[in-house]
């Protein structure tokens, strides 16, 4: 969707349109669902997201004066309810007993199946702080420039290179046992192979 529907749909709500809000909802309820998924990893965690994100943004919808596009909103505002419900978990987390940290550390003998190998990857990216996740998240699976995660995190560019360099190294390190030749060979692993020029660098 260009931002001269969305600005269209959005004056026709305004106007008194309510079915211009189920058009928007329908053009980019999916993507904010993917963010969401990607981020926290399990899928009726990401459906309540999505579903506050368009709750807000009906909310805040009437008053729109259109300073930014209503997608950016949208995905910015997934992410914070994606951090608020990370934060509530770990809360939650810290009142249950822990997991040893032995859980994923694998002999590298052991036989690990396909499906261990992504179980073990979505465990590992479930153990990153917010921020890294997400950036990690927006970077390797929705496939977006450092410039576009900087401008939707209100971070510098070079801020989302250190934190997708710290991200992947977090992982590497969580995920070392787990069939080390496939991570080797990136079979399930798909970190680390598009990081830009310069980024292992930044501060």
């Amino acid at each position: 969707m260009n931002e001269e529907t969305e600005r269209s749909l959005i004056a026709r709500f305004q106007a008194g349109d309510q079915g211009a809000y189920g058009e928007l909802f329908d053009a980019l309820h999916r993507r904010v669902l993917y963010m969401a998924l990607q981020i926290l990893r399990h899928e009726d965690a990401a459906l309540d997201a999505a579903q506050e994100v368009f709750l807000r943004a009906f909310e805040e919808l009437p008053h729109w004066r259109g300073e930014a596009r209503i997608s950016t909103w949208l995905y910015r505002t997934a992410l914070n309810v994606c951090f608020e419900r990370i934060r509530a978990e770990e809360r939650q987390r810290r009142l249950r007993d822990h997991a040893p940290d032995t859980e994923l550390a694998l002999s590298p003998e052991h036989a690990v199946s396909d499906s261990e190998i992504l179980s073990a990857i979505d465990k590992a990216v479930k153990t990153l702080p917010p921020r890294q996740r997400a950036i990690f998240v927006l970077k390797q699976y929705n496939e977006m420039r450092f410039t576009e995660i900087a401008a939707l995190l209100d971070i510098t560019e070079g801020g989302a290179k250190a934190s997708y360099h710290k991200a992947l190294l977090a992982l590497r390190e969580r995920l070392r046992d787990v069939a080390p030749e496939a991570r080797q060979s990136g079979k399930g692993m798909p970190v680390g192979a598009d990081m830009d020029d310069g980024a292992q660098h930044a501060e």
